[in-house]
C-alpha cells in the first residue's frame, strides 16, 4: 500500500488526492490545501514508491527526454488504483467524489490512472505535466476514460517539461472528445499561487 496521509477539513463532501512530483514527498504539496481553502474537503497526500535522492519517484526518467519508464508507470498506476479501492472500502470515498491532482510526474500519473479507469472521477487535474503513451488513446481508454473532466495547466517558461510537449497533447485529447480545459500561465515549473490557484479552485468547485 502506498504511504499516504488523510487530512480532513470540516465534514467532507468531496475528496482530493494529490500526487507529487519527482524528488518530492507527500509533505511537499500539503500547503495546497490552505491555498485552495475549500470547505468540507478531505485531502489524501500520497507518496511515490521509489526513493530518489532525498525524495521519491513514481518512475524512472532521464530529462530532457520526456519518455518515462512505461513498466514503472504501469506499476505505479496499479498502486494508485489499489489505494483508491482501499479508500473506498475503508472510508467510503467513492471515485465519483474524488478529484485526482498531480504535479509533473504526479500529473502524468493522474492522467495514466484517470484515462484508463473503469469509473469516472470528480475531476483530473494535471499541473506542469504530460501524458504517457499518447499514441495509445483512444484505444487505451478505460470504460470511463472518455467521461473524465480534465484540467491541464502549464507554464510558458517551463524549463523541465516544455509547454511544446503538453500543449499538443491537450489539443489531441480535446480532439478525441474529452472535456479538457487547458490553461497557460507565465510561470516556470511550479505552481502559480496567484493566477493558477483560482482556476484550480473553480474547476474543483464546478464553477
Amino acid at each position: 500500500m502506498l504511504v499516504h496521509d488523510v487530512v480532513v477539513k470540516g465534514s467532507p463532501t468531496r475528496w482530493i488526492m494529490v500526487l507529487h512530483g519527482l524528488g518530492d514527498s507527500k509533505e511537499g504539496w500539503k500547503p495546497v490545501a490552505d491555498y485552495l481553502d475549500l470547505a468540507d474537503t478531505g485531502w489524501i497526500f500520497v507518496q511515490a514508491p521509489d526513493c530518489y535522492h532525498d525524495g521519491w519517484s513514481w518512475f524512472d526518467l532521464r530529462l530532457p527526454d520526456p519518455r518515462p519508464d512505461l513498466a514503472l508507470v504501469k506499476r505505479s498506476r496499479d498502486l494508485v488504483r489499489a489505494l483508491i479501492v482501499h479508500l473506498e472500502t475503508t472510508r467510503g470515498i467513492r471515485c465519483e467524489d474524488l478529484t485526482l491532482m498531480g504535479f509533473s510526474q504526479g500529473a502524468l500519473m493522474t492522467m495514466a490512472v484517470g484515462l484508463t479507469h473503469a469509473r469516472p472521477f470528480a475531476g483530473l487535474i494535471g499541473i506542469s505535466g504530460w501524458v504517457a503513451e499518447m499514441e495509445s488513446y483512444p484505444g487505451a481508454f478505460g470504460a470511463a476514460g472518455d467521461q473524465q473532466r480534465i484540467l491541464l495547466t502549464h507554464g510558458t517558461a517551463d524549463q523541465v517539461i516544455p509547454i511544446e510537449v503538453t500543449r499538443p497533447q491537450a489539443a489531441r485529447l480535446q480532439g478525441l472528445g474529452l472535456d479538457v480545459t487547458w490553461r497557460e500561465y507565465a510561470k516556470a515549473h511550479g505552481l502559480d499561487t496567484v493566477a493558477e490557484i483560482p482556476d484550480i479552485r473553480a474547476f474543483i468547485s464546478g464553477t
